[in-house]
């Protein structure tokens, strides 16, 4: 029986992190076409600032590429 890379378990512990990164980062986008410019964070507005949205996509893209990386080393 051979294991898919969906069913392995180091993949989901890079992937969940880099879901609720990527989540994160559409709430971000999605609140420019607000009248505030805030999304809500554990309940509070946050205020956005320039550098939240390029920071955030850095780290979701880190967040993706070692969930990728996980998924190409553990393949035979």
């Amino acid at each position: 029986m051979t294991v898919s890379w969906i069913s392995d378990p180091i993949f989901w512990v890079f992937a969940v992190p880099a879901l609720s990164i990527s989540g994160l980062l559409m709430q971000m986008i999605l609140s420019l076409f607000r009248c505030c410019a805030a999304f809500n964070l554990r309940g509070k507005a946050v205020q956005l600032k320039w550098w939240m949205i390029p920071a955030t996509s850095g780290l979701c893209c880190l967040a993706w590429g070692l969930a990728a990386l996980a998924v190409y080393l553990r393949t035979p």
